[in-house]
């Protein structure tokens, strides 16, 4: 299933947070780079392709700047 992982960047405020959907995610607990953070914003990266699409990383962003949606193939 393909999916899109978006992220307001406006919304997010990695400072306050600690980096929650990071800490959270179950692709990163495994050692997949499923969500990486850029080296010059600071900011998460979520991987469309490495995410499982299970909406952690969306329940645990204190600031809803995280988006997941599932695709239906075609």
């Amino acid at each position: 299933m393909s999916r899109l992982a978006i992220l307001d960047k406006d919304r997010c405020q990695p400072k306050k947070c600690g980096y929650l959907c990071l800490e959270y995610c179950p692709g990163v607990r495994m050692g997949e780079d499923t969500i990486v953070i850029h080296k010059k914003t600071k900011k998460p990266i979520i991987s469309e392709k490495l995410c499982s699409g299970c909406g952690i990383c969306v329940k645990k962003c204190p600031f809803d700047a995280i988006n997941i949606i599932n695709l239906p193939e075609a």
